[in-house]
């Protein structure tokens, strides 16, 4: 993989400062093997190469041709070489880079249709001066850019375009965006960033930029026609899903060192971990697995199918493959506040997993330590492989009018769980019936539901305006019909966010994360896929329960109310080091950017129940509740970082 970026002078030429303020934050930030660039009076362009295939060393990024006066560069892992190598008489060999290339000057900018991967692309014609941007299906790879009437930069990095452009405005609208968005999602504008009329290029788009303007155009979602197995059956659908799943995960694998994954015992990673280690064997190869464990003893209430360490279960799986070498971190029992503002230096933007994202940053760093050049992941498995919740499908039935077969999928639901069908049966039309009232609702509606949010920050904000813009009808606790799940299975802020992600901590720490249920052959797959096998006669995330029945252990793939608690000690990690973080929290909340978009007195009394928890440990402490706060807490770092 690889970082690019470059700074084209609309009516001028570019100063001897600029080029080694652009490349400052890729050599202070990333794990780069190789750097090279191209200027000339009116561009600079720089490529940081990261050896992670057999091709990589042999990369010439970016390239100059001067015959053609065109110059190229990509940040670009290829799944489909054989394919490209094969249409464009290519003698075989080729890093991925030049095959790009290849393809660009046989097929144009229409080329990244041909294009199967990761990557993000920059072409310059130096002829018209005009300037292509182009980012991979599911902007796995993120890149940034910005404009103004003197200059066009682009950059895998925002700091890099703020190195030249340090005045920027603060995207008000994306602050707020993260603040009063419900979930995990940090923004809802897919193109947005932190900064005034600095984005990042939407999934599957390219950009074609003059000294006119920008014009953007799309060339790929996954509702477009694709070639779908011609299936007569269940049985015919799912042996097609598991030979494309394990296409998918197998062409993910490519490196020229070690394969890790993030595993736990979910049905994503799992089934990710279990197919890569599968293929790695027939090579003699080792799959490096790493999970989190818990540290500390979890506070929150065990239910009856809620698993708290997840160790026994993943013991289990890798029992059954030996080529597995496990790796339990526990982030030796840090909390997860410890690390914020060297991850948010690291993201740029301020973001949500604060939970997570600890332990994530630790089994990126062991793995890079163990020579894994790729990180597998299963994080898109919700919407792609294992999706298929009961209700979503009963749903579909019953708004779809076939009540024989939802009765049918009910029943057999209802006693394998071992539930009264009677009872789930009125329970279902009653929940069902408020759903489909839900559904018909034009009027969009949404208030933030954060309590330390004041009514202030809804001023000179287009909430609604800007949900309905971008396509985001928020139905909380419904199920997800057939129809509504293709609408919303292509949401782009979803893909940029998990893309930056990506691609930001694969170069710090010099892997590449890959998640082979982000796919676009799986998304097209999924999104055409008749919705009722999702959930097939009643058994909830069916294509992965019907595929991996002798793949995985029946204690997982069978107990249908089974559910992996991750980090299940964040909590009692928080409460154990309170006395000493509560010094910080008060003095950031003292100093607090935009204070009037906050509920002063919520934020006094929830800090004072903090004081209380520290001294008194039976004092207890509401995770949701303090989870809202964290919001407020990191959006408060993130603008001292970037001040």
């Amino acid at each position: 993989m690889s970082a690019i970026w470059g700074l084209v002078s609309l009516s001028g030429v570019i100063s001897e400062k600029q080029p080694a303020r652009m490349e400052n934050p890729y050599r202070q930030r990333c794990k780069i093997d190789r750097y090279k660039s191209v200027t000339l009076p009116e561009i600079y362009t720089g490529c940081g190469i990261q050896y992670i295939t057999n091709e990589a060393p042999k990369e010439q990024l970016p390239f100059y041709d001067t015959e053609k006066k065109l110059i190229f560069n990509a940040d670009c892992v290829l799944d489909n070489r054989d394919e490209l190598i094969s249409a464009l008489g290519a003698a075989g060999g080729e890093p991925d880079g030049t095959l790009m290339y290849l393809a660009y000057l046989k097929w144009g900018i229409q080329c990244v249709t041909r294009f199967r991967g990761l990557f993000a692309m920059a072409v310059y014609d130096i002829a018209s001066q005009t300037l292509y941007l182009a980012s991979d299906q599911l902007s796995s790879r993120c890149l940034y850019y910005y404009k103004t009437e003197e200059y066009v930069a682009f950059s895998t990095l925002i700091d890099s375009i703020r190195e030249i452009f340090p005045n920027l405005s603060l995207n008000e609208y994306y602050l707020k965006d993260y603040l009063t968005a419900p979930g995990l999602m940090p923004n809802i504008v897919a193109n947005e960033t932190p900064y005034q009329n600095l984005y990042k290029l939407n999934p599957g788009t390219y950009l074609t930029i003059t000294r006119n303007g920008i014009q953007e155009t799309s060339y790929w979602n996954p509702s477009m026609p694709c070639e779908m197995p011609k299936c007569k059956n269940a049985e015919d659908y799912q042996k097609a899903f598991f030979q494309l799943y394990e296409k998918c995960v197998k062409d993910a694998l490519r490196c020229n060192g070690k394969v890790g994954i993030s595993m736990s015992s979910g049905l994503d990673s799992a089934t990710v971990g279990v197919l890569a280690a599968k293929s790695l064997q027939e090579q003699n190869e080792q799959l490096m697995t790493y999970s989190y464990v818990p540290y500390l003893k979890p506070t929150l209430p065990n239910k009856k199918d809620n698993v708290l360490d997840e160790t026994e279960d993943i013991r289990l799986i890798q029992d059954k493959y030996p080529n597995m070498v496990p790796h339990f971190l526990n982030n030796e029992g840090r909390n997860c506040l410890e690390s914020l503002p060297d991850s948010l230096c690291i993201m740029e933007f301020p973001f949500k997993a604060f939970v997570n994202m600890p332990n994530l940053r630790e089994i990126y760093d062991t793995a890079a330590k163990d020579g894994c050049k790729v990180l597998l992941t299963g994080q898109c498995g919700n919407s792609t492989v294992s999706h298929g919740y009961i209700d979503d499908v009963l749903y579909d039935l019953y708004a779809g009018k076939h009540y024989l077969k939802f009765l049918l999928y009910l029943n057999r639901y209802s006693k394998t769980v071992k539930e009264s069908r009677r009872q789930a049966l009125r329970g279902c039309i009653r929940y069902f019936r408020y759903s489909k009232e839900q559904y018909r609702t034009t009027i969009f509606q949404y208030q933030p539901t954060n309590q330390f949010l004041s009514a202030a920050i809804l001023e000179n904000y287009p909430l609604q305006q800007r949900y309905e813009e971008n396509g985001n009808q928020l139905l909380v606790k419904v199920p997800i019909s057939g129809e509504y799940y293709r609408k919303t299975l292509y949401k782009g802020a979803i893909y940029t966010y998990m893309g930056e992600l990506e691609t930001k901590m694969g170069l710090h720490h010099g892997i590449m994360i890959r998640d082979a249920t982000k796919d676009m052959r799986m998304m097209s797959f999924c999104y055409h896929l008749p919705y009722k096998y999702f959930a097939w006669q009643g058994t909830p995330r069916w294509l992965i329960r019907a595929s991996f029945q002798h793949l995985l252990p029946a204690k997982i793939l069978n107990n249908w109310m089974r559910y992996g608690v991750q980090n299940a000690d964040c909590l009692s990690r928080i409460v154990r080091d309170l006395p000493t973080l509560v010094p910080d929290i008060k003095q950031l909340v003292k100093e607090m950017h935009f204070p009037t978009w906050f509920h002063e007195t919520a934020l006094s009394d929830f800090i004072k129940t903090l004081q209380k928890v520290s001294t008194d440990a039976n004092e207890p402490l509401s995770s949701e509740q303090f989870d809202e706060f964290c919001y407020i807490y990191i959006i408060q770092l993130f603008l001292n970082l970037h001040s």
